[in-house]
């Protein structure tokens, strides 16, 4: 009878991103069918830099009984300000080798630096003592939680009893907050308390009716009868009652920041304060809001996180340079296709002058039912997050209990299945792993302008591709800075449609087509990656060198595309 092995269950990083200089720690969760004797079972890390391994770490088990357990790998601090590392965990029986499991962490100054955005919505008394939500958004690499209708009103939003009812009747506990809170500091998380900017209870509407927003035709706005509307106008009332509602709650609550929401509508609203009529533009208060927000709660605490909702890309251009930390958009119509996520992204970066940009791009899909929708919905997802990541933003989409955001109300989400979020947590271990090269600021892209009709800088062979996202082609998107070029495809083959926002067959796989890039200088090194196989390990790429009328070309192979397939030119300066 064949002896059952050991097996490496799974391996994350015990924080959600790891400061300059910190100590780093990576959790290796082992199987052990049977007892061991001391070195019987060794486990070997390697850490990579890109396609580099600059540290090997040796772990050997000692006596034990079988059973599962979680060993803690302590990796040397590192000096960096931005990096992502991949790290791949080898397991040894008796010297034979028996598996690999990966994972990845990133080193940063400061959280600003690479934001990843999830989400919390459940503080019912009955969550006391629950920290599994956490611990998957970690594996996860989330690092700022947005506690989505946590408060007791709009209005008035720290509770001053435990258990309360919000005003959609959804019941939370003070407690709970201030648990989830402390657990998200606990593993490098930031927690970040939802406030709309403008919303109030009917109550408090009709104690205050000269704070409000009116349309033309007189009558009060409101928000589905429940949320009216008020002035966030610096002359208004309302505007210093709010910025006090978040400072209370940075305060007593010990939140890090706020995220100041917004419903899209209305753009132009009437004020009736002092009993005048007048037009208020709401593009031209939001940074004066935003700006007044910092100007008090950094009073409050060190480290502020101020994020703003651009609903449906609006008023981007007027908040962008405003004093918040990134800038946030809610994807909507008529942002309808893949190009979109693409160009909203591109104006944000511009308009934010560095700032890194937050999608909020829910996906209606996981609303269908029936294993066919739910594989449809799947693959929307892996899509969608390499699009946004590989354009060098980043996907607020996933939260608490293996969570997936479907549609504005984050208490009504969807649930991955426990495979899905296995294959998912392999593309955020990914983009992770190559942060380095995905939203590095200095690379440029050059998609539209060195691929494809009289561009001749990058040439594809052998397969049908696109610099724009269409159906059924290959996506290239290339970017490029001095002793650098970054090639991400994107495999929509065999996909019917380029709407982001609807289910998608699984991609034709493409193989064996190849790709030539002019060259300025010699080169370095050349890797392969993809979060498709092999959790996203770097594998070395075939290439040569070739002389031709331009000059200098590499030329290499790209042996199979399924998704996702990042290609990384490293050259000499």
């Amino acid at each position: 009878m064949r002896r059952v092995k050991p097996i490496v269950h799974d391996v994350y990083p015990q924080k959600a991103q790891f400061l300059r200089n910190q100590p780093i720690s990576i959790a290796i969760e082992l199987d052990l069918p049977f007892a061991l004797d001391d070195g019987q079972v060794e486990l070997e890390a390697k850490v990579y830099d890109l396609n580099l391994e600059i540290e090997v770490y040796r772990h050997k088990i000692g006596r034990s009984g079988p059973g599962q357990q979680t060993i803690q790998l302590m990796i040397s601090p590192k000096d960096v300000t931005f990096k992502g590392y991949g790290v791949d965990v080898h397991l040894y029986l008796e010297e034979e080798w028996l598996q690999v499991n990966s994972t990845s962490f990133d080193v940063v100054t400061n959280w600003r630096q690479s934001p990843r955005y999830g989400f919390l919505s459940d503080f019912h008394p009955n969550e006391a003592g629950d920290s599994e939500d956490i611990k998957q958004m970690t594996k996860l690499h989330i690092n700022l939680v947005q506690f989505y209708d946590w408060m007791y009103r709009h209005d008035d939003l720290v509770a001053t009893v435990d258990v309360y009812s919000d005003l959609m009747g959804k019941v939370s506990s003070r407690k709970v907050i201030e648990e989830k809170i402390a657990l998200c500091h606990s593993v490098g998380m930031k927690a970040i308390a939802y406030g709309a900017v403008y919303a109030a209870s009917r109550e408090f509407y009709e104690q205050h009716t000269d704070w409000a927003l009116y349309g033309s035709n007189g009558k009060v706005l409101d928000f589905i009868r429940i949320f009216y509307l008020m002035n966030i106008a610096e002359e208004s009332p309302w505007h210093r009652h709010i910025i006090e509602q978040y400072k209370r709650t940075i305060e007593e609550l010990q939140f890090d920041g706020i995220h100041m929401d917004t419903y899209g509508s209305p753009k132009i609203a009437i004020s009736k304060l002092a009993n005048e009529d007048k037009i208020v533009r709401l593009d031209e208060h939001f940074p004066v809001l935003i700006n007044n927000t910092r100007k008090l709660l950094e009073q409050s605490t060190e480290d502020l996180c101020l994020i703003f909702n651009n609903v449906g890309n609006w008023p981007v251009d007027t908040v962008a340079c405003a004093e918040q930390d990134v800038i946030y958009i809610e994807v909507w119509k008529p942002y309808e296709r893949y190009h979109h996520i693409v160009q909203i992204l591109r104006w944000a970066q511009q308009y934010g002058k560095g700032k890194p940009v937050i999608l909020a791009a829910y996906l209606q899909p996981f609303m269908e039912t029936g294993d066919a929708s739910m594989d449809r919905a799947n693959h929307a997802a892996l899509i969608l997050t390499a699009v946004i990541s590989a354009s060098g933003g980043y996907h607020l989409l996933l939260g608490e209990n293996k969570g997936v955001l479907t549609q504005g109300y984050y208490v009504d989400y969807s649930v991955l299945s426990d495979s899905f979020f296995r294959d998912i947590r392999v593309y955020y271990d990914f983009i992770i792993r190559y942060a380095t090269v995905l939203f590095d600021p200095e690379l440029r892209d050059v998609s539209m302008t060195h691929v494809d009709g009289d561009n001749l800088e990058y040439v594809f062979e052998n397969v049908s591709y696109s610099t724009y996202g269409e159906a059924n082609k290959v996506w290239t998107l290339i970017k490029e800075k001095p002793g650098m070029k970054v090639v991400n495809l994107i495999n929509l083959c065999g996909v019917s449609d380029d709407y982001w926002n609807t289910g998608k067959e699984k991609p034709t796989p493409q193989n064996d087509f190849s790709l030539t890039i002019l060259l300025e200088s010699d080169v370095k090194s050349v890797f392969i990656s993809t979060p498709d196989d092999e959790m996203g390990r770097p594998q070395q790429a075939q290439y040569e060198i070739e002389e031709r009328d331009r000059g200098k070309t590499l030329v290499l192979t790209i042996p199979r595309l399924d998704i996702w397939t990042l290609v990384v030119v490293e050259l000499v300066e």
